[in-house]
């Protein structure tokens, strides 16, 4: 009897053991942080931080970018900015503001998880605020006749901002067109002031699409338009329409060609005229020359900053909208 108790005991502290060892819990092991930023790299987190002057003063109308992705914020008045459905893993962010200079951070973004980042932004010239009459380039004078007769502003200075904007293109290229290697063409001549890329975000500031009803509006022959809005004299968006492959205007068969494209990011970029040179924006481009007017009016834009006045003579509005249309060539 004795014998059998023992027996029954002993298997009733076994069911016990194993009943203890199926609730109990064992602790998580700390990952390594290698293995915790590849697990961050799926999925989508938020940045947000304050964007002050060196002196602690917050900053308002900041555009904080994470660059690569088309994702931008501009802050509010109280310094502030939240970018969401940021790309988990490390990214890129850059905070820019007219007459400062640009601040740019790598930081790490983990999925469903709010990183703070925060921006100190000190004066490009902190000595020079005025926007009055250009004085000369040290290397040329600044060609204020280019300016005045192809700037989108006039007599005062219309352009995008430091930094980088991005371009998406919905056309995708027509399919035999590079609009990256266009795009960076127009780099070049600008110089690095503003930079302008590619990006798979429909959002961006710059849009290319097809719109064959928008583009035959404007008359006979019309092969693509551009729109441009400005505020307080700084480009904010751009529009290209093109007029995709088909028949048109009583039986002129059309397509989009490199100097289309070439020519609308032209007035993108800020040349808001037609030349006469032989060049990619004449008013019917028959090449993709980027001529030497073209060039020297560029690269005085981007020397001068926002809002410039050239002359004394009216210029447009701080806050338009612009539109050019171009012709096919014949």
């Amino acid at each position: 009897m004795a014998k059998k108790f023992l027996c029954l005991t002993f298997l009733l502290l076994l069911v016990l053991l194993a009943a203890g060892c199926a609730t109990t819990e064992l602790p998580t092991p700390t990952l390594p942080e290698e293995s915790s930023l590849a697990v961050a790299r799926t999925g989508t987190g938020t940045l947000s931080g304050t964007v002050r002057d060196a002196a602690g003063k917050r900053l308002k109308n900041v555009t904080v970018v994470v660059e690569g992705t088309g994702l931008s914020a501009t802050t509010n008045i109280l310094g502030k900015y939240r970018l969401t459905r940021v790309p988990a893993g490390k990214v890129t962010v850059t905070a820019s503001l007219e007459g400062h200079a640009p601040q740019q951070k790598t930081v790490t973004v983990r999925k469903n998880t709010t990183t703070t980042v925060n921006f100190i932004l000190s004066p490009e010239n902190p000595g020079n605020t005025s926007l009055s009459q250009p004085a000369p380039s040290p290397q040329a004078t600044v060609p204020v006749d280019l300016l005045v007769t192809y700037g989108w502003g006039k007599n005062n200075v219309v352009r995008w901002k430091n930094g980088t904007v991005y371009v998406y293109d919905a056309t995708g290229g027509n399919g035999t067109v590079d609009v990256a290697s266009l795009l960076n063409a127009w780099n070049d001549v600008i110089g690095g002031v503003t930079t302008f890329r590619l990006s798979s975000h429909p959002q961006s500031p710059v849009k290319i699409y097809y719109d064959a009803q928008k583009v035959t509006a404007f008359g006979p022959g019309t092969w693509g338009v551009t729109f441009v809005w400005w505020s307080n004299y700084e480009i904010v968006k751009a529009e290209v329409a093109i007029l995709p492959c088909g028949t048109y205007y009583g039986g002129m068969s059309l397509c989009p060609e490199p100097e289309l494209y070439l020519h609308e990011l032209g007035h993108v970029v800020g040349f808001g005229g037609h030349t006469n040179d032989g060049g990619v924006m004449d008013p019917v481009p028959r090449s993709t020359t980027i001529t030497t007017t073209v060039r020297e009016t560029l690269s005085a834009l981007y020397s001068l900053p926002v809002g410039y006045t050239l002359t004394k003579a009216p210029g447009v509005p701080k806050d338009g909208m612009a539109v050019i249309p171009v012709k096919y060539r014949e």
